[in-house]
C-alpha cells in the first residue's frame, strides 16, 4: 500500500510539472507575442513620420513640378525642396533603430524604396536641369520601382503584423503626378 501510495505521489508530482510546464509555455508564447506587438507599434510610431514626409514631398511635387509649365520653375523646387526634403527622409529612415529581427527585412525595403523615390526625384530634377526627356522618362521608372519596392515592404510589415495578431490598416494615397 505504501509503495501504491508513493507511486501515486510521483505520478501526482509529475503531472503537476507537466502542467506547471505547460503553463509556463502559455505564458511565455504570450509574453513573446505582446513584446513583438509592442516592436511592431514602437516601429509604426518611428516609421510613420518618416513616410508621411515622403508622401508630403510626393504631394507637394505633384503640385509644384509636374503641374508646372516652368522648367526652371519645377527644378528650383525639386532642387531647394523635395530633394533636400527626400534626403532628409531617407537619413531619417536609416536612423530608425530596429530591435526585433524579423522587422528587419521590412525596414530593410523601406530603407530601399526611400533611396529610389530620392534617385528618382534626383533625375527628374537632372531632366529638368538638361531639358532632357529620356531622363524624365528614366525618372518615371524609377519611381516605379520606388512604388514596388514600397508595397513590398508594406507587404512584409503586414505579414509580420499578422503574425503576431497586430491588426495593421495601410491608408493608400492617390498621386497622380506621373
Amino acid at each position: 500500500m505504501k509503495i501504491l501510495r508513493r507511486m501515486l505521489l510521483v505520478v501526482s508530482l509529475i503531472a503537476l510539472g507537466s502542467l506547471l510546464t505547460a503553463c509556463s509555455e502559455i505564458v511565455g508564447s504570450i509574453k513573446e507575442q505582446v513584446d513583438a506587438q509592442d516592436e511592431l507599434i514602437a516601429y509604426i510610431d518611428d516609421s510613420n513620420p518618416v513616410i508621411e514626409a515622403a508622401v508630403d514631398a510626393e504631394i507637394a511635387a505633384d503640385e509644384f513640378v509636374f503641374m508646372e509649365e516652368d522648367l526652371e520653375s519645377a527644378y528650383t523646387y525639386l532642387i531647394e525642396t523635395t530633394i533636400p526634403t527626400l534626403e532628409k527622409v531617407v537619413e531619417d529612415t536609416d536612423a530608425i533603430v530596429i530591435k526585433m529581427e524579423e522587422l528587419q527585412p521590412s525596414h530593410d525595403k523601406l530603407i530601399e524604396a526611400h533611396k529610389k523615390l530620392l534617385e528618382a526625384y534626383s533625375t527628374y530634377a537632372d531632366g529638368y536641369y538638361d531639358g532632357d526627356e529620356s531622363l524624365l522618362e528614366k525618372g518615371d521608372l524609377l519611381y516605379e520601382e520606388y512604388g514596388e519596392i514600397y508595397d513590398e515592404h508594406e507587404t512584409l510589415f503586414t505579414e509580420l503584423a499578422k503574425k503576431y495578431s497586430l491588426e495593421v490598416e495601410i491608408e493608400e494615397v492617390d498621386l497622380n503626378n506621373n
